[in-house]
This record gives C-alpha cells, structure tokens and sequence, in this order.
C-alpha cells in the first residue's frame, strides 16, 4: 500500500531541521550585521582621524579643543561661537559634514544628529531617551592627550583661551596612541564594573571604553590606523590594581597621553 502522508514522527523531524536552518541562517546575519557595523564604525573613526590631520597642517600643528567644558556638552554650548574650534565643530567644518552648531539649533536638527549614517557615531551604538536632553558622542576624541583638562608640560602653546593646546608633533608614539575611541553612551551596558558610569561626552579613554563589538571596541590612532581591541586590553580590569575601570598603566596596546611615561 502506498503512503499518503508523513506521519507526525516524520513532520516533527522536518520542523526541527527548518528550524535549526532557520537559526542557523538568522545567526549567520545577526553576526554579519554586526560586522559590517563594526567596520563602518572604524570607517567613521578614519575620517575624524584624516579630518585632524588636515586641521593640523591649516593651524600650525595645533590640535581642536576636546570639549566646550569638562563635562557634558549641552546643545546650546555646542552651538555657541566660543566652541568653533572644538573638535565636534572645527573637524566636522574640515571633513565638510554638518557640525554640532548646526545640529543643535532646533529640536528637529537635534534628532537628525542620531540619524542612521551619521559620522559622529558607531552604527553599533544604541542610545536611551536621555539622548535627547543633551548630545551623546558614541564616537570621542581622547581625553587624556590634549591640555584642556590636564596638566600640561612646561612651554605647552597657550592659545588665548586660558587652556593650553597640544601641537601634533609632540605625540612621542604616534603608532601606539589614541586619537579618537568608542564612547559609552547613558544606558548601554557596561564592559567592567569599575568603569565610571557611561555619560556619551565628546572626549573619552579607557574609563568610557565600551565592548560594543563583541566585548571590544574601535581605536583610532594617531598614526592613522583603527584596531579593534578587546576590552581586556585596554580597560584595567584587575580589582586589586589602583588603576582598576581606567587604562592599563604602563602601557601595554594603548597610550593615552602624549608622553607615554605620563599617567593617564
């Protein structure tokens, strides 16, 4: 006699095997997405990285500002005319993309600044509703290496402003030092406990560091190269170390400050 159906036996077998593929399939775009995310993140680190460059040559080796204040940025400092020569204004100015002083003018441009393909940010970034009371950089300069915030060396050129900039050429290791980083934005969660909690402010290092990709992140250097680097690797992740949640001191992949033998 012959068969007229499969028995359950049989479809239960083939629904397991569709749903297997079907997995298995699903995996396979979940981690190509997240690649090509992770490949466009490290495109947009390289255009801030030709984009200094370029300020650099036009501005006698100086490098922009980090940041409007040591702090969160908010959208009417952004936009104010004292922060043209910070990084979010003055790089995005000679990359010839929309600058912060733009996209903070209206509620409507402020929303365009997280719009997918963006520049300033890391496709792989999620942000919380707090990101519409002030701007969060998932992308940020490093926080460690100009003299806005820091103490700088004796001599360092004062550019009028009452902080002292740092002039490119005084990068001791180019190859080996950070320009422009992945940002921790509020609410994406944290890749080690002793981090200080993720704010999405303009300059960053290793105590923003976030494991977006995979449990690693994207570092432009100075030299022009982006790597990415597991978390291990850049955060100081040993509880009983006094640099534990910051940059492994000394350095081992990555140096923050222009001297290498400085503290971060």
């Amino acid at each position: 006699m012959k068969r007229s159906a499969f028995t359950l036996l049989e479809l239960l077998v083939v629904a397991a095997i569709v749903a297997l593929l079907s997995a298995l399939v699903a995996s396979g775009v979940a981690h190509g997405k997240m690649a090509a995310q992770r490949v466009a993140c490290m495109n947009n680190l390289k255009q801030w990285g030709y984009a200094t460059h370029l300020y650099a040559d036009e501005q006698e080796d100086i490098l922009p500002r980090e940041s409007a204040v040591d702090g969160i940025n908010a959208w009417e400092m952004t936009g104010s005319s004292t922060s043209r020569d910070v990084w979010y204004n003055a790089l995005a100015e000679t990359l010839g993309v929309t600058t912060m002083a733009r996209y903070s003018q209206t509620p409507s441009s402020q929303h365009e600044f997280y719009s997918r393909g963006n520049t300033f940010h890391c496709p792989a970034a999620r942000f919380s509703p707090v990101a519409a009371t002030y701007p969060n950089f998932s992308l940020a300069i490093n926080s460690k290496l100009m003299f806005d915030y820091e103490k700088g060396p004796p001599g360092a050129v004062d550019d009028g402003s009452g902080c002292r900039s740092l002039k490119l050429h005084e990068i001791q290791a180019p190859e080996r030092t950070a320009l422009f980083l992945d940002g921790g934005v509020p609410g994406e969660a944290m890749l080690c406990p002793f981090q200080a909690a993720y704010t999405g402010q303009p300059k960053a290092y290793a105590s923003q560091f976030p494991g977006r990709h995979k449990n690693a992140g994207n570092i432009l250097f100075v030299a022009g190269h982006v790597m990415t680097l597991p978390g291990k690797e850049v955060v100081d992740m040993d509880p009983d170390s006094v640099y534990r949640g910051g940059a492994i001191y000394p350095p081992t992949k990555v140096i923050w400050r222009h001297d290498p033998t400085l503290v971060p």
